[in-house]
């Protein structure tokens, strides 16, 4: 079951007259100086001249901040933490909130053994769950013995696998896992996410109980910044949009909306790379989509936190794939090719999906039943990307055309981007991969994708990188 380890926190404060000053005192007597243009220390010394307690005044300045949804105090506290012993399932919605930075044990370059297999407490010793498990993992070494990258293998993994990863966030970044333990229907959010919600709580109460007991009063769950969930029984408007659009098999382009299509010249304007320039395209392109992805591919796109996302229910999505398992399976090209290979990947995915109804008609509730759900699962996201995720070298569309990113990601990334050249033409000669952005390839080996931009060879590539 996951842990949560605090390594760090902040800010704090040390007074010349060696006084430590607390996170929740310290945002909150910085908040005060929005009224007043002096330090820290001027500040604290008026409040003693004045008699008053700093105590209470960070209790008063914490709620009725909070009530007035003035985020930017809940965004202030900082809290590094490293999670263990968490698995997929959770992960998954662990790296959605926005005011978190991530770094996760990647499965792409980790081979996965049956010691990285975990189960709720209600599948402990379901010898049912289990033996799917067994076929799941047996099937992604067979996978990798016959030539498969581990990153495609893993595609046939279930969400039991176990992860670990660094968080360094806000306190408001969790703030919805805590309410959520309290007012969700806990048959469809995972218990791990309860006791996720418990230990955070508890951590950020231990540096800053103030601002915790302010912030966590303010209880309406419509006051919290949105992030995508998949965990819940359905969701009517990502249904109807779904229907609407006939459950497209590739990414859809909704809305393409640019104020700078009747700039013919715009790459010119654009050719020095000017800052300036590009910053300010950040509001004036934006690019809606309808994408169906594997769970693998879901879990990469949410870590890329400037594009807002929406998701369905993965309830829903198990359903479908239970009526038409090949329709609902993104299947890795190269296991695809191989009829083999294909028919051993599929029977693996066809038993996690028996077992998984086989759970819920032992009424075992779906929140546990969905451990078992293989991450080839498809599910549908609706995403929004801006100007920097369109034509910045660190945006989207630059890092995710890029040879060595994932395949599901990098289908989308050119969708958008020969979508976007289509509606707009004079973006054409500034909108392309990371390379054709730096000049010059990151990687430790370059590939020929940088030739149809820039003169490259093995000599440039090393006097770059070095």
């Amino acid at each position: 079951m996951v842990q949560l380890r605090l390594y760090s926190y902040g800010p704090t404060a040390v007074l010349g007259d060696g006084a430590v000053i607390p996170p929740d005192v310290f945002i909150a007597i910085e908040g005060l100086g929005t009224f007043e243009g002096v330090s820290l220390e001027k500040r604290m010394e008026k409040l003693n001249t004045e008699g008053k307690d700093v105590h209470r005044v960070a209790v008063k300045t914490h709620r009725e901040s909070t009530k007035r949804g003035h985020a930017s105090i809940t965004t202030s506290l900082q809290l590094m933490m490293e999670a263990t012993g968490c698995s997929r399932a959770l992960s998954m919605l662990l790296v959605a909130p926005p005011f978190g930075s991530y770094l996760q044990e990647s499965q792409r370059r980790v081979t996965v053994t049956r010691d990285h297999m975990a189960a709720p407490q209600a599948l402990k010793n379901n010898t049912g769950f289990w033996k799917a498990v067994e076929k799941m993992v047996e099937t992604y070494s067979r996978l990798i013995e016959a030539g498969v990258e581990i990153e495609n293998a893993r595609y046939v993994l279930p969400l039991c696998t176990e992860t670990s990863l660094f968080v360094s966030c806000s306190l408001e970044n969790y703030v919805a896992f805590i309410q959520l333990k309290h007012a969700a229907d806990w048959r469809y959010v995972p218990e791990e996410v309860g006791v996720f919600a418990e230990q955070f709580e508890k951590l950020a109460r231990s540096v800053a109980p103030i601002m915790v007991e302010a912030r966590l009063g303010f209880s309406n769950r419509l006051a919290t910044y949105p992030f995508p969930n998949p965990y819940k029984p359905n969701d009517p408007l990502m249904e109807r949009l779904l229907n609407e659009n006939s459950f497209p098999r590739e990414a859809k382009i909704l809305l393409i909306h640019s104020v700078l299509e009747g700039f013919p010249d715009l790459s010119n304007l654009l050719t020095h790379q000017s800052k300036e320039s590009y910053d300010s395209l950040n509001p004036l392109i934006t690019v809606s989509t309808l994408e169906p992805v594997s769970l693998v591919a879901y879990h990469q796109s949410i870590r890329h936190r400037t594009v807002p996302t929406a998701v369905e229910s993965i309830y829903v999505a198990a359903d479908r794939a239970l009526k038409n398992p090949d329709e609902n399976t993104v299947i890795p090209p190269n296991i695809n090719v191989n009829e083999r290979l294909r028919l051993m990947f599929m029977e693996a995915i066809t038993e996690s999906l028996h077992t998984y109804k086989s759970l819920l008609d032992e009424w075992i509730s779906p929140s546990n039943a969905v451990y078992i759900l293989p991450q080839a699962l498809r599910l549908y996201i609706a995403r929004l990307y801006n100007g920097f995720n369109i034509l910045h070298p660190s945006g989207y569309v630059a890092m995710r055309t890029c040879s060595y990113a994932e395949w599901e990601q990098r289908s989308i990334a050119y969708k958008i981007m020969y979508e976007v050249i289509r509606r707009a033409p004079s973006l054409a000669n500034v909108v392309g991969e990371k390379c054709r952005h730096l000049g010059f390839c990151p990687e430790r080996t370059w590939c020929p994708l940088i030739l149809k931009y820039h003169y490259y060879d093995d000599e440039k590539h090393i006097a770059f990188n070095r």
